[in-house]
């Protein structure tokens, strides 16, 4: 993998689309309902006071935003910033030799 692949795409698509979708739908008051729906009334004007569809609206907003950021990082700033100097680039993935393997596991060992 390399330094400007974006990890999980798919799965980070999926979820941000879900939590977006749930933070409209007000999947998070409807579920606060339900749970307190055999509750003392303390509890349940407590939690319902809470604006929860309003929490998982801006929960939706900051990951949908540390999403693109991280894809405007690795696609486009860093490989930018690397040729213009800013920053030191990324070594790439070094490949380990056979040879060099078997030197890395030899280990000195007191006699028995």
């Amino acid at each position: 993998m390399q330094s400007t692949d974006i990890s999980m795409p798919i799965a980070k698509a999926t979820s941000a689309v879900t939590l977006a979708t749930a933070a409209q739908a007000d999947v998070a008051d409807k579920i606060a309902q339900a749970a307190t729906a055999n509750a003392s009334f303390e509890t349940w004007y407590w939690v319902n006071s809470i604006p929860w569809g309003t929490i998982a609206s801006i929960v939706a907003a900051v990951y949908t935003s540390l999403l693109i950021c991280e894809w405007f990082w690795k696609k486009l700033w860093r490989p930018a910033f690397e040729r213009w100097g800013w920053i030191k680039p990324r070594k790439g993935s070094r490949i380990i030799m056979f040879d060099e393997y078997q030197r890395m596991s030899e280990t000195q060992r007191a006699e028995l």
